[in-house]
């Protein structure tokens, strides 16, 4: 498996956890977060258009690896993960299949990902959470809220022996009022991790036809000028 698809996988399963803030509406002061406010708001949001930083923190290297992009959902199973830089590659879900696209030259070129069944089941299961699962029994994760000082913190930590082997816990880290995603950290059972910060995010954007087009994706450019956001 290569580096960038061993990413996109554990993009996948970060989107499980569900950017939980990107979708919630302010909670009233001082009060504590619950799994069921959090999926109440959850199954409330349409569509989200989100800009991201990603940092892969590995034992082998000084530095972490970092890379950006954009995040797309509509309800009830679309899922767009692109990255902008320092490469350039697109992650789509339409609800049926999954595709990948790198940019070669100058032009998009779709790669044959060989684990497309695997996935699938993956980004099914991704968009149950979004449309509001979180609290509800999981055969796959064990689900836990910690309200802190510094905003709700949810964790998810899968049962699945094989499936810890590679990913211990994934904690998706909320502001204090529910109002925005402030990180989500994905942690690896060797310590590595990957930490996803978010900034813009936009809840209820209307998104252009072709959005989501396993065959020929729409370019992100058309998507900022059709949803206005055409700069961070």
């Amino acid at each position: 498996m290569t580096t960038k698809l061993r990413g996109g996988l554990l993009v996948l399963l970060w989107c499980w956890s569900g950017p939980a803030g990107a979708f919630c509406q302010a909670a009233a002061p001082g009060s504590a977060a619950t799994l069921e406010e959090i999926n109440r708001v959850l199954a409330g949001a349409k569509t989200v258009f989100t800009h991201f930083v990603q940092e892969r923190h590995l034992s082998l290297f000084h530095e972490p690896l970092q890379s950006e992009g954009y995040l797309c959902f509509e309800q009830p199973r679309r899922i767009r993960w692109e990255v902008t830089e320092p490469y350039r590659s697109i992650l789509i879900s339409d609800g049926s299949g999954v595709a990948q696209f790198e940019w070669v030259g100058d032009q998009w070129k779709k790669l044959d990902l060989g684990l497309a069944a695997a996935m699938q089941s993956v980004v099914s299961q991704i968009a149950e959470v979004m449309r509001g699962q979180y609290g509800r029994e999981s055969r796959q994760y064990n689900v836990a809220l910690a309200n802190t000082d510094g905003g709700p913190v949810v964790t998810l930590v899968p049962r699945n022996e094989k499936v810890r082997k590679m990913i211990q816990a994934i904690e998706v880290r909320l502001a204090p009022d529910l109002a925005v995603t402030r990180q989500v950290v994905i942690r690896e059972k060797d310590g590595d991790f990957t930490e996803i910060r978010f900034d813009g995010q936009f809840v209820g954007l209307r998104l252009p036809e072709g959005t989501f087009d396993r065959r020929a994706p729409l370019a992100l450019e058309q998507i900022r000028q059709a949803t206005g956001k055409g700069g961070r």
